[in-house]
């Protein structure tokens, strides 16, 4: 396990599109990253990269069943069944604060969320500020080498820093303030 930290802004650009979009473009968003450059380089969030466990083969079956990122929602579900969580912890593609983790466990008020492969880049934000950690499963480097997924896949633990409270709250008044601008046919009802 390493700490990541990132000292620039372009650090924590280049580090959001290596880890949350790795070149899918359908989660090109500058305001999000932006917030969220903003939130790592003034150590709001914390990024750490985990190293993968040996990891037992998938069955089919267990694949199967999730259909869109099955070996990967697998994988994940292993990683939190190390982690202490029980099977009956563990859920797939359940609603939390208005998205869709891949992944969601929760047990003795700790909440961890998991995300396989790309993803929108505001999730991280808005998934930290109900839950405990946020994990990151890419596919790492060299995809195609055929080699078992876990060993070419990277896990990436993202948290609430030391400055979460005050960079969250000034997050939150700007988006208030945004919020208020906009105009609405009912606002003169």
């Amino acid at each position: 396990m390493r700490s990541l930290e990132l000292k620039t802004t372009d650090e924590a650009r280049c580090l959001i599109d290596e880890v949350l979009k790795q070149g899918d473009t359908r989660y090109n968003d500058t305001e999000a990253e932006d917030t969220l450059a903003l939130f790592l380089t003034d150590q709001a969030i914390s990024i750490e990269e985990k190293d993968f466990p040996e990891i037992e083969e998938s069955k089919e079956k267990d694949i199967v069943r999730h259909f869109v990122q099955g070996q990967e929602k697998h994988i994940a579900k292993i990683l939190l069944m190390k982690q202490g969580f029980k099977n009956s912890e563990i859920f797939f593609e359940r609603r939390f604060n208005g998205s869709t983790p891949d992944v969601f466990a929760e047990k003795e008020g700790l909440t961890f969320l998991v995300e396989c492969c790309s993803c929108r880049v505001s999730k991280i934000v808005d998934f930290l500020s109900k839950a405990d950690e946020v994990w990151v499963l890419t596919l790492g480097e060299n995809p195609w080498e055929e080699k078992p997924l876990f060993k070419k896949m990277q896990w990436f633990v993202f948290r609430k820093g030391p400055n979460w409270n005050k960079i969250y709250k000034d997050f939150r008044k700007r988006k208030t303030v945004e919020l208020k601008k906009v105009k609405s046919p009912f606002d003169n009802l």
